[in-house]
Order: C-alpha cells, then structure tokens, then sequence
C-alpha cells in the first residue's frame, strides 16, 4: 500500500519530499486547495480531481509515497507564492499531480482524468 502522507505548509512539504528523496521509492505529490469545515477544497478543479486520485491511489504501487500538500486560498493568489517560485515545483494550475524530481506532471483538468491519472502513479520511469 502507497505511503500517504499529509502537509500544509511549504517548509513543511520541502523538508518531508527532500526527506523521502533518499529512499529510493517514488514520491508523488498533489498540490491542491485547502478544505473548508465541511471537507471541500475552495478551488473547483481539485473538487473534481479528488475522487479519480483516491481511487487511482487504490491500485499506486506498494513501494512509493503519495503527499497532499494543501494550499490556503489567499497564499495561493499571491503571485510570489514559494510553490509557484520553486523550480521544482513550479505551479501554475490547482491542482498539480507529479512525480517528485521528473518532468511528469498533470495540471488542472487534467488531474481528474483516471487513465492520466493512473498511468502517472504506475510509471516506472
């Protein structure tokens, strides 16, 4: 079963994906808008998105690691947000689906599509 762990802040999410580096193990992480009392994200993509990465995450391989990094609405719109500013991350679209330290990645729309989805979680490479 894929390890899944959950952050809020950006030094928080460094520390935990540069941490998770050295273990060999894939790292996917979503970048996705914070959630209400009631459970659900202020940005409407990553409403949509939610579902298909949770059951994509059913079938993720055993041996990697899943981190949901939650973003505050009013950090996010702020243009000099660090994740939009990090080379690594370099977001542009909520939510963001990608492979730690590769090129792959899905933006916005994209994130709710299962079979993208799947095949970004069972990729070796």
């Amino acid at each position: 079963m894929v390890v899944k762990h959950k952050v809020t802040g950006y030094e928080e999410f460094t520390k935990l994906a540069e941490s998770l580096e050295s273990s060999g193990e894939p790292v996917h992480i979503l970048f996705t808008g914070s959630k209400d009392e009631n459970g659900e994200s202020w940005c409407p993509y990553c409403v949509k998105a939610a579902p298909v990465v949770t059951k994509a995450l059913e079938s993720a391989p055993e041996k990697s690691h899943f981190i949901t990094v939650e973003i505050e609405r009013p950090f996010w719109k702020d243009q000099n947000c660090p994740y939009r500013k990090d080379p690594r991350t370099h977001l542009v679209f909520l939510p963001t689906l990608l492979r730690w330290r590769s090129p792959q990645r899905l933006d916005g729309s994209q994130c709710a599509n299962a079979d993208l989805v799947d095949m970004l979680l069972q990729d070796e490479d």
